[in-house]
């Protein structure tokens, strides 16, 4: 006879993180929220190249200015985090304040507004983020246990790519069916369903996990001592850290946000990915915003499809890793995930090579798989090695980190495209990034990072 102990396992074993009280609906949040995001993504960027008739630079600077706003309030969004007593309250208030400033979009859009207008809205969405993006990372290791995270990344990660799927060809669709108003219409209520999909997690659920996240975080991260010495000196510059972000007012939030500065600073593993990840990020965001539309969708919303579709496969690419990575086993991890964002840029450099036939739509997912085995793996070795204690602060500067020179490498662009062709730049920096990533693997502190046997299972 089953008992009702064995009868919980069965339906943990069959649902996976699912099972984990409140998570569900914190995946459903994040993924109508990201399919809002994603249509919105294929309107704007079309959008801009049909009011402005093709510019590469007006391109390049309404994509780069929209992600200045989120890297500076990343950090004091990563403080609040990890001060306030509700993260999940942090969320929802992002997520309205940003279903109304969208809702602006669709006025300004509807009455002919001048595009500087929308580009300003568009901007505001982006503070929303800087708060929204650290708690939300801190908040999942709140309501899952450490031995369920890797699933837990692994469904989030997929959810990401159901966003990514069905956004763009969604967005694609509704700027067929009605303009882009109605695809930035979509977006604000995605907002709204996402903030009412979290205030139905118990309130009481996060303040019960909290404290047992950051011992098992402690625990994960003392068996993880054998990546290196490094890594308790790391720890103990953490931990000191932390009890220099005890004060309040103006000097404590920047004591905090040297704290989580300091620990990425402490880890060498930390700090290579940092540095190669923001220069990977700074051209692939450069790409993905600016070269590949120009390549794909010259013509703007009359070419909105095809851009949907290349950003959809990206998305199916992604749920192909997602296959993948559940049938191999990884414990060492570091190699493997500097090797796929090697992927993503040669697949990007390709692009510029296939151009617009069938082999750049192929380059789209070989790009999806990539991301989503190094995305995977990154989150995990995070939230098993950084204490719970500092959690938001940390990822707040590692979403910093990565996406620090992300504006920067989407202006560079347009100086690169004018003086060369959208292919070419493509190409070429596609193909340096990739050699830094194979470049980054080597180091002794990379070569000997590993996950748990439950981060693999």
């Amino acid at each position: 006879m089953t008992t009702a102990k064995q009868t919980r396992r069965l339906v943990r074993d069959r649902l996976g993180p699912m099972s984990v009280p409140g998570f569900a609906f914190f995946w459903s949040a994040r993924t109508v929220s990201l399919i809002g995001d994603y249509a919105f993504r294929v309107a704007f960027i079309t959008y801009i190249i049909s009011v402005t008739h093709r510019s590469a630079v007006a391109l390049a600077v309404a994509n780069a200015v929209l992600l200045v706003p989120a890297l500076v309030f990343y950090l004091f969004g990563g403080v609040l985090g990890d001060r306030v007593a509700s993260r999940r309250r942090v969320m929802i208030v992002s997520d309205l304040g940003r279903c109304a400033v969208t809702a602006a979009i669709v006025a300004c859009v509807a009455l002919h507004a001048p595009v500087a207008v929308v580009i300003v809205c568009a901007v505001t969405i982006s503070v929303g983020d800087g708060f929204f993006m650290p708690a939300s990372f801190a908040y999942q290791a709140e309501i899952v246990p450490p031995d369920s995270l890797t699933g837990a990344n692994s469904a989030i990660s997929l959810s990401q790519q159901v966003g990514l799927i069905v956004g763009p060809l969604l967005g694609g669709l509704l700027i067929g069916l009605g303009g882009p108003t109605v695809a930035f219409g979509f977006d604000s209520g995605s907002f709204l369903a996402s903030a009412l999909l979290v205030v139905l997690i118990p309130a009481a659920l996060s303040v019960t996990q909290r404290t047992g996240t950051s011992d098992g975080i402690g625990q994960g991260d003392a068996a993880a001592g054998e990546a290196g010495a490094g890594e308790a000196g790391a720890g103990e510059a953490g931990a000191g850290a932390g009890e220099a972000g005890a004060g309040s007012g103006l000097a404590g939030l920047l004591a905090d946000v040297r704290s989580g500065l300091s620990y990425v600073r402490a880890q060498q593993w930390l700090l290579i990915s940092c540095v190669v990840g923001a220069l990977a990020n700074a051209v692939f965001a450069g790409n993905l915003d600016v070269t590949v539309p120009l390549i794909i969708s010259p013509h703007g919303m009359g070419d909105a499809r095809y851009l949907g579709i290349f950003y959809a496969l990206e998305g199916a690419g992604a749920v192909l890793g997602a296959v993948i990575l559940t049938r191999v086993v990884i414990h060492r991890a570091g190699p493997p995930m500097f090797a796929m964002m090697a992927v993503m840029g040669v697949s990007l450099a390709l692009v510029g090579v296939f151009r617009q036939s069938a082999g750049t739509y192929l380059m789209a997912v070989t790009y999806g798989v990539g991301l989503h085995f190094f995305n995977s793996l990154f989150m995990t070795l995070v939230q098993q090695k950084v204490p719970g204690s500092l959690m938001s602060r940390v990822s707040s500067v590692l979403f910093l980190g990565f996406s620090g020179l992300m504006p920067l490498g989407t202006l560079l662009m347009a100086p690169l495209i004018t003086s060369f062709s959208a292919a070419t730049t493509i190409t070429v920096t596609g193909t340096v990034i990739g050699a830094l990533c194979l470049l980054a693997a080597l180091p002794p502190s990379i070569r000997v990072l590993t996950v748990g046997k439950a981060a693999v299972s």
